[in-house]
């Protein structure tokens, strides 16, 4: 897949869809002879080298958002650009640029267990591409919320990946997700097969 494309990947549960999304981001060994991931073959990178691709050219977007309970909504946003070394005032500004992109600017201050399913969703999307990442993972990221809200977040995630030029990669069991990306792929028993174009 090239920058700025968006790929869903649906299959049966156990078929390793989050494994798929570990491997490209390093985090688990790929069974392939390579595999590259934004410029780098995670196969045969150091630990080092995948730990400096994670935090600088991937962004996540998890079931449960996985926001930290105790930070504020412009912290956990601003968390990427903090491990990155960005000054605290230029992380939080950039945080809320970001937040107030995904109709959260009432909300930076509030800790994650005062927000909606959605806010919080909407707050990991955010986090995933406030560093400028070149490729976003996203595992079920509509799986725990209501249909309109689901609609909103995939909204908001579609609309961001293309502000932004990533390319990203959604796990997803929700046809409806997966019709708005560019493209859609099945995983049955580790085998990816292009399913069919999507109008996005």
């Amino acid at each position: 897949m090239g920058a700025g494309e968006s790929v869903a990947v649906r299959g049966p549960s156990g078929s390793g869809k989050s494994t798929l999304l570990n491997a490209l981001a390093g985090l688990v060994p790929s069974s392939a002879d390579e595999l590259v991931v934004c410029g780098m073959d995670v196969s045969r990178s150091t630990s080092a080298k995948l730990d400096d691709l994670r935090l600088r050219r991937i962004g996540y977007v998890l079931q449960d958002g996985a926001l930290f309970e105790e930070l504020s909504l412009t912290a956990n946003v601003a968390l990427p650009l903090r491990l990155q070394g960005v000054d605290r005032s230029e992380a939080d500004g950039r945080a809320e640029e970001w937040l107030g992109a995904l109709g959260l600017i009432e909300e930076t201050v509030r800790l994650p267990g005062e927000c909606s399913g959605g806010e919080r969703q909407r707050a990991a999307v955010a986090r995933a591409f406030v560093h400028g990442p070149s490729l976003v993972l996203a595992d079920e990221p509509t799986g725990a919320l209501d249909r309109r809200t689901s609609e909103l977040v995939v909204d908001s995630m579609v609309e961001q990946q293309r502000r932004s030029g990533a390319a990203m990669v959604v796990v997803t069991h929700d046809d409806a997700v997966a019709e708005r990306m560019d493209r859609i792929v099945d995983l049955f028993s580790g085998v990816l097969t292009a399913r069919s174009e999507s109008a996005g």
